[in-house]
């Protein structure tokens, strides 16, 4: 699946906004730096494309969260 620019630019201003020293272990792919991760965001590896799910993902239920919260 092809992702649309302004999805990609969303992932990437989420993932740039946490610190630059923080790292992510992706299952079976390994660990990645935060700059890491925007690259594969970028070319939209097999990687890239999972985080683009999980935030897409975290993005669309953040209104029942935020309701559950209240």
């Amino acid at each position: 699946m092809e992702y649309d620019q302004d999805i990609k630019i969303l992932v990437k201003k989420r993932l740039l906004a946490m610190p630059p020293d923080i790292s992510f272990s992706i299952g079976e792919s390994g660990d990645f730096s935060r700059d890491e991760l925007v690259r594969e965001v970028e070319k939209e590896t097999e990687v890239g494309k999972e985080i683009i799910e999980m935030q897409v993902d975290f993005i669309r239920r953040m209104p029942a969260l935020l309701k559950k919260r209240t």
